[in-house]
């Protein structure tokens, strides 16, 4: 079979979907290796033979117009069947193997090209494939909510079962691929819970080598022995690095409180050499390069919210952000004067926890406490700038003192991290 293999990423995760091409190479020499790139495109200089290809070039008319509407990560993942569809179309492969950028391939998926030559339509791995131990997260019920299958890893065979499937998973992924854990809705991969009522010809790959990580961990002991390493006792195939942290080696994934650096053991020298796979491919360069869809043409950055509300201009979301709807005092909320609750401030009220906890908006002090939270902190946070700012304290009593104290202190903090 013809075989292809790719990745996705944005430009600041590209020292990560390098190190796994560099690691492709090594273990599968034989097999294609593409990059498609969730963002614009690259004008730094990229290590030669490497192929990176822009989503534009996908050809779906409604890339851009999912770019501004999708955060970061939610992008990355919705345009992943349009890849599966350009690797079949464009490419002529006969089966094609999606990576995670931050896997690191140790040996040849051996068991997922049988599959493929013996009929498989797909091939998935489970996060888990046994209980977890009840402690510490992530636990079953997260992982409930995330998806069945781990999508870091998924393989397809060019078959009228799997383009059907590929076709209605594209469907969803147009509207409905969202970090939205409330509505049931996880990226890509809560619609792939379906695959196995989907796919006739579906094998799930089991084997512990597969797809190692933070979720599994507790029941795939990592270990180095003389004929190479292992994860419960079977050859490692690939890990999945989800969640380091570059640059500091006690962190063995921000997602979970369970493992660290010191209670690893053996995968610990394969964390700290996976960050230095990393430091070598320059993620200190590849990481300050920012988002191509993440600021307006008018250099005001996109607050993640806003990719929900109605475009200033549909035609060209990203021409300016639509103030007069976002700076509006919201009409889902009590309205206490002095204290003004914008639309834009309830959307980033409802997208974080933290701050529904913290400040109900129920009450009026809640609102109060809330309102103060947004002027003091979540303007610099979220780069808020001062017509939006304005906005919120349109009804205050000090409103012209407060602007410019904050303003000033805005200006300043920006400057900070433009320098």
């Amino acid at each position: 079979m013809k075989t292809g293999c790719f990745t996705i990423c944005s430009r600041n995760y590209l020292a990560y979907a390098l190190t796994l091409r560099d690691s492709v190479l090594e273990a599968e020499p034989g097999l294609d290796f593409k990059i498609f790139l969730a963002d614009e495109p690259v004008s730094e200089k990229t290590p030669e033979g490497v192929e990176i290809i822009p989503v534009s070039d996908l050809g779906a008319e409604e890339m851009r117009d999912m770019a501004f509407r999708y955060t970061v990560i939610e992008f990355n993942t919705a345009v992943k069947p349009f890849c599966f569809d350009y690797m079949f179309d464009k490419g002529g492969y006969d089966a094609v193997i999606y990576l995670d950028p931050d896997i690191r391939l140790f040996g040849p998926m051996q068991q997922v090209h049988t599959a493929l030559a013996a009929g498989a339509s797909a091939v998935l791995t489970p996060h888990i494939c046994k209980p977890l131990p009840e402690a510490d997260a992530p636990l079953e019920l997260d992982l409930m909510r995330s998806g069945t299958f781990n999508l870091g890893f998924a393989a397809f065979a060019n078959t009228s079962e799997t383009r059907t499937f590929i076709t209605w998973w594209k469907n969803k992924l147009r509207e409905y691929c969202r970090v939205d854990l409330q509505n049931g809705l996880f990226v890509d991969q809560r619609f792939v819970d379906f695959a196995p009522s989907f796919l006739e010809h579906l094998t799930v790959l089991r084997d512990p080598g597969y797809n190692v990580a933070y979720w599994n961990f507790a029941n795939r002991p990592v270990e180095k022995t003389a004929d190479g390493w292992t994860a419960a006792g079977s050859p490692l195939v690939f890990f999945h690095f989800s969640g380091v942290a570059p640059g500091d080696t006690s962190i063995f994934s921000k997602h979970q409180s369970r493992f660290d650096a010191t209670n690893i053991g053996d995968a610990a020298e394969l964390l700290r050499d996976y960050l230095d796979r990393l430091a070598a491919n320059n993620h200190a360069r590849w990481t300050t390069i920012p988002y191509g869809f993440g600021h307006f043409k008018t250099g005001e950055p996109i607050i993640d919210p806003m990719r929900q509300g109605p475009p200033a201009n549909p035609a060209d979301p990203f021409v300016a952000p639509n103030h007069t709807y976002w700076n509006a005092p919201s009409e889902r909320v009590e309205q206490t004067p002095g204290t003004c609750i914008t639309r834009l401030m309830l959307a980033i009220h409802e997208a974080r926890p933290d701050l529904r906890q913290a400040f109900p908006l129920s009450t009026a002090a809640g609102r109060r406490d809330f309102h103060a939270w947004f002027v003091a902190h979540g303007a610099r946070e979220y780069r808020i700038d001062e017509n939006t700012l304005g906005a919120a304290l349109s009804e205050s009593a000090i409103r012209a003192q407060t602007i410019a104290r904050h303003f000033a202190r805005l200006r300043l903090a920006m400057s900070k991290t433009k320098g």
